[in-house]
This record gives C-alpha cells, sequence and structure tokens, in this order.
C-alpha cells in the first residue's frame, strides 16, 4: 500500500506537464459525459457565443467609424449598426442561458463524483480506513470535490475548462487579425502576456508545493474549532476551566500559519510589480505602432479603431488563456489526488450482503495466525491458534491492549493474517467472495454506529424491513417498550424530531441490529460495557437464545460474563496463554484463574464495605 502510495506522489509531482494535464481533463470529462453529457452540448454552444461576442464587438466601432468617414446613407448604417447590436444582444442572451444550464450542470456533475468517492470510501479494503495517510488523502479528495471554488478541485476543472477552452481559441482568432497588422505586434502581445502568467503560475506552483510546512498548523486550528466548541468537549472545557489553554494553542497556531500567510504575500505583490510593468510595455508598443501606421498612411482611421480594439481584446482573451491554464494545472493536481482515491472503485458491484438464516452454524479455525500492523515492527498477534466448533460458544478474554478486538477484525476479513490463515468450514476466509464472508457474521461492535435515520431503518439497514422481526430483535434486546412507533428518527439535529439515545440503548439498538440480521456467526464485542448491572445480567441470561443454533465469540475483560460459555480463550500480550471452559482454567489455576477471583475479590470487598455501612 505504501508503495501505491509513493508511485502516485510521484506522478502528482510530474503532473504539471502538458500530457498529465490533458490525461486529466479527459479523466474529468469522463466522469461527466457518464452522468451529465448534455454539459458538452451547452459548453459548445456558450463557447461559440463567447468568442462571437468580442469578434462583433470589435467590429461594430469599425462600422460605425467607416460610414462616418466614407460618408454612409443613414438608412445602411442603421441596418448595420442594428444588425450587429442585435447580434451581439442575442448572442450574450444565449451565452448567459447557456452558462446557466453549463453551471447547473457542473454543479449535478460534481455531486455524482462524490457518490463515486462515498462508494470508495464505504468498498475500499477496510484497513485502509485506519490508515493516517489514506484518511488524509481521502479527506483532501472530498475537499477537490465538494469545493465549490472555481479555482480548485473538480469544480474548478469543469469552470475553468469552458474559460480555458473560450480564451485559447479567442487567441487563436485575434492573433490571426494581428498577424495583418504586422508579426512584431502580436510577438510583443504574446511577450507581455506570458511573462506576468508565467510568473504566476511558477508562484501558485511553488506555495502548492510549500503547502507541507502550513499543513500542520492549519489542521491544528481546524481541530480546535470543530471538536473543542462542539457540545461533546463543552462539559470538560468548562469544568477544567480549559477555554483559556485552548486559545492560547489557537493563537499560537494561527501565528504561525500567519508567518507563512506573509511571505506568499509578498511573493504575489512582487508578480503584480511584474504584470503592472508589463501592462505598460504592451499598451504603449502596440497602440503606438497602430498610431504610427495610420501617420504613415497605411491604415484608415476605422482600420485604426478595429485593429485596436482587436489589440484589447487579444490581450484579455491572452491573459484569460494563461490565467486559466495556471487554473487548470493547479486544478489538475487536485484532479490527481481525486483519481488515486477513484482507483479503489470496486470494478464490479457485489450483491447485497444477506442474511443467511439457513446456513448451518459454521466451524471457525485460527491455524497459527501472526499479524503485525502496517509501519510496525512488532506483531500485535502472535502464532494464535485455536479451533471453535460449530454451535460452540467461545469468549476471548484478556486485559486491554491484548488483541482481541484486532482478532476479531481479522475473523470477519476486515485485515489479513501477516501469517498463517483463518478457515470457516475448512474454508480459507481470503478464497471466500467477500459478499458471503460479510454475510456470514453478525456483530457489535466497541465503535457504536447509530444511523441518523428511524428506528426501523437502524435495525433493518437495509432492503425491505419486517416490522414484525425488527420488533421481536428489538424485544430480545430489551427495548420493546422504548420505541412504539418504529418510524422515531434518530440522532437529535439532523433529523426533525431526531431523538438521542444512551450509552446502554445504542448498545441494545446494535444488538437488535446484529439478530435481525440472523447471520450463522454471531460476534459480541465488550456488547455491555455502557450497561448497568441490571441490564447487563439479562443480558447474559438471554445469551444461549441469541447464539440458539450459531457459532458465537463473545470478548470481554470482565470474567465473570463468560460462565456460560463453552470455551474461553485467554489472551495476553498478542499471545494465547490459556484456553479452555471456565471450570478448566478455574482449576488449572494460572493466570485467568487469578484475574477471575481478583475481579469477584473487589465485588465481595464492595458487597462487605456496602454491609458494614448498613
Amino acid at each position: 500500500m505504501q508503495d501505491r502510495f509513493s508511485f502516485f506522489t510521484m506522478e502528482k509531482r510530474n503532473a504539471g506537464g502538458v500530457m498529465m494535464l490533458f490525461r486529466n481533463i479527459r479523466y474529468v470529462c469522463k466522469l461527466y459525459f457518464r452522468s451529465v453529457r448534455s454539459i458538452f452540448a451547452y459548453l459548445l454552444i456558450s463557447m461559440a457565443a463567447l468568442l462571437l461576442i468580442p469578434v462583433l464587438s470589435v467590429y461594430l466601432p469599425k462600422v460605425v467609424v467607416q460610414a462616418v468617414t466614407e460618408g454612409w446613407r443613414f438608412e445602411m448604417l442603421v441596418f448595420w449598426v442594428g444588425a450587429l447590436a442585435l447580434g451581439i444582444a442575442l448572442l450574450n442572451a444565449i451565452s448567459t442561458l447557456s452558462s446557466m444550464k453549463y453551471d447547473e450542470k457542473a454543479c449535478m456533475g460534481r455531486l455524482e463524483i462524490g457518490l463515486l468517492l462515498e462508494d470508495v470510501m464505504m468498498n475500499c479494503p477496510y484497513a485502509l480506513t485506519e490508515d493516517p495517510v489514506w484518511q488524509t488523502k481521502i479527506e483532501e479528495a472530498g475537499n477537490y470535490i465538494y469545493s465549490d471554488g472555481r479555482s480548485r478541485g473538480v469544480a474548478g476543472m469543469i469552470y475553468t475548462l469552458q474559460s480555458f477552452a473560450v480564451s485559447m481559441m479567442g487567441v487563436f482568432t485575434f492573433s490571426a487579425i494581428l498577424g495583418i497588422l504586422h508579426p512584431a505586434v502580436l510577438v510583443i502581445l504574446v511577450f507581455t502576456c506570458l511573462v506576468p502568467g508565467l510568473i504566476s503560475n511558477m508562484l501558485d506552483r511553488h506555495i502548492f508545493e510549500e503547502r507541507e510546512n502550513w499543513l500542520p498548523y492549519d489542521k491544528q486550528i481546524s481541530y480546535i474549532y470543530h471538536h473543542v466548541t462542539a457540545a461533546k468537549a463543552g462539559k470538560d472545557v468548562r469544568l477544567y476551566r480549559a477555554d483559556g489553554f485552548f486559545l492560547e494553542r489557537m493563537e499560537t497556531a494561527i501565528r504561525s500559519r500567519l508567518v507563512w500567510a506573509r511571505r506568499n504575500i509578498l511573493r504575489y505583490l512582487g508578480a503584480d510589480g511584474v504584470s503592472t510593468l508589463m501592462l505598460v510595455l504592451q499598451n504603449g508598443f502596440s497602440l503606438g505602432w497602430i498610431a504610427y501606421e495610420i501617420i504613415r498612411g497605411k491604415i484608415s482611421v476605422a482600420e485604426f479603431t478595429f485593429y485596436s480594439g482587436a489589440v484589447i481584446q487579444f490581450t484579455q482573451f491572452m491573459n484569460r488563456f494563461v490565467q486559466s491554464y495556471g487554473t487548470v494545472k493547479q486544478c489538475s493536481l487536485d484532479v490527481g489526488m481525486v483519481r488515486e482515491a477513484l482507483d479503489y472503485l470496486p470494478k464490479e458491484r457485489g450483491g447485497r450482503v444477506c442474511s443467511l438464516p439457513d446456513y448451518p452454524a459454521p466451524e471457525i479455525r485460527f491455524e497459527h495466525v501472526t499479524y503485525t500492523y502496517p509501519g510496525s515492527q512488532e506483531p500485535v498477534l502472535k502464532d494464535i491458534d485455536f479451533c471453535i466448533r460449530p454451535g460452540e460458544k467461545m469468549a476471548l478474554v484478556g486485559a486491554n491492549g491484548a488483541g482481541k478486538t484486532t482478532l476479531v477484525k481479522l475473523l470477519c476479513g476486515f485485515y489479513q493474517p501477516t501469517e498463517g490463515r483463518i478457515l470457516i468450514d475448512g474454508v480459507p476466509i481470503c478464497d471466500m467472495e467477500e459478499d458471503k464472508l460479510f454475510g456470514m457474521f453478525s456483530a457489535v461492535f466497541q465503535d457504536r454506529l447509530v444511523l441518523p435515520f428511524s428506528v426501523l431503518e437502524n435495525v433493518a439497514v437495509a432492503g425491505n424491513a419486517d416490522v414484525e422481526r425488527v420488533r421481536s430483535c428489538l424485544e430480545k434486546a430489551g427495548l420493546s417498550g422504548r420505541f412504539p412507533d418504529l418510524n422515531q428518527p434518530l440522532v437529535k439535529g439532523i433529523q426533525d424530531e431526531g431523538e438521542n439515545l444512551s450509552g446502554g440503548e445504542e448498545q441494545k439498538l446494535l444488538l437488535a441490529r446484529a439478530l435481525y440480521k440472523e447471520a450463522p456467526v454471531l460476534v459480541l464485542d465488550e456488547p455491555t460495557a455502557a450497561l448497568d448491572p441490571l441490564a447487563e445480567s439479562e443480558l447474559y441470561g438471554k445469551y444461549n437464545q441469541f447464539t440458539k443454533e450459531k457459532t458465537s465469540l463473545f470478548i470481554s475483560h470482565r470474567l465473570a460474563s463468560t460462565g456460560f460459555c463453552d470455551k474461553i480463550v485467554l489472551l495476553g500480550e498478542g499471545r494465547i496463554l490459556e484456553q479452555g471452559s471456565h471450570r478448566e482454567l478455574l482449576d488449572l489455576g494460572g493466570q485467568y484463574a487469578n484475574m477471575f477471583h481478583e475481579q469477584s475479590k473487589y465485588y465481595q470487598d464492595t458487597v462487605e464495605t456496602d454491609s458494614e455501612l448498613e
């Protein structure tokens, strides 16, 4: 994975090349062609109108001057001026309407591309979602897709493409006109337009390459603003009077960021000075040359008017071309990051992960599994070897950091073992189709995901919900009376009349979701961490009912909760220290027995203390 990132980073640095630029333009056009291909019709219409308007605008004063100097009849003058003015007005109307439709389609296409990124985020290998490098790239890709700015990202590319194409055609058109006057005029105009444009583009590229220097400060400012000011942190900020502490950190980050902002401002001021100098040279030389030609009698007064207008239009088109080319180059770098993210789009759309209620409880076997996180030297799991027989209930216990959750992620196929293999009914999970593998498991993870939808949708998640089965699962999970109306929306602030759940209620809701799926393997990762003792005891009492005809894995660091399991595996420092039934491990008198007695002693001491107080 790191090699892939390194390769694309190198490719992205070379994205300023003309070939890469046009590849990225073609890439964006292909994405838009798939979703809103009518945008290209509006692009062509607006391009034609935007090119013809300045041509007619330059020709109109020439006609008026020529009519006056040559003594045209009034009717002819009115006809030509009216026709040209009407043409310009119609072209402006066409340009405005087509540009409005172009912008509308551009926005629609950008949202479609955003859906592709969401698809990537939900279907890419799970390990990537925990990789900080990948998270940063996805965040940047999202910014470059959803940003409304017209100078960055996909929006900048598609919006500037119109200006880029029109200005390029305008440059060619007025180059041909001015070339008739004298090639030297054209050379000077091109030179005075290119110099400030090239300097600006070089400056933009330099600032883009230096952005790593201030990105950490931007992240600090964003983190403090979005997290510290949120309601979640409000209690700690007030209780510990941490407002001054965070404001000081914010001020430090802002001051450090301003150092780089000032440097960039000074650079842009220097570029503006060069641009002003080139503008003086441009106007002085070109208009002086045309005036000299009229003095020599080489051109008429009407032609003087025409060529003067052509000079102005050429410089405008040329400056716009240089500017839009720089913007497109900048956007090409952004699109490169979007391309990298969208490379992870699934090549084939998998089917819906469905429940497998008729699938018999499978056998699960770990064969000498070792796992090391990318970038780490020390394995988090070492030579894990055990078997869960069909329909067996196994508890996985151990202190925090022992590797329990990592083992579950390996079992579910989110990670691939560094060594060894995992088999379900004798088939290595790496050889199983992803849809079938994910369909094997129902799980309640420590990270609770409550969706901003109705209770019914939170339990059923996808497909046509079976209302009676949803009610049954809510009852089994201990939420039967909590939601008489299954259409009650959840997550306050996002859904109208949304409701927030307590931590315990969230865990019960997720348990109902896991039960609804009816998968042959049930995985519960600390499912009672947020429950009160009574609710926890009730859950343990129903555990046999939950796991009937299922293979199940129960993860906990509270050993008193494992007595109902057929087998217990004790993890420590990434290894299996002991395994057996609850009674067997107690009789063994090893670490499990010591941990169990220590935890039991705590509860006994608490009870004795309460009795003494009474």
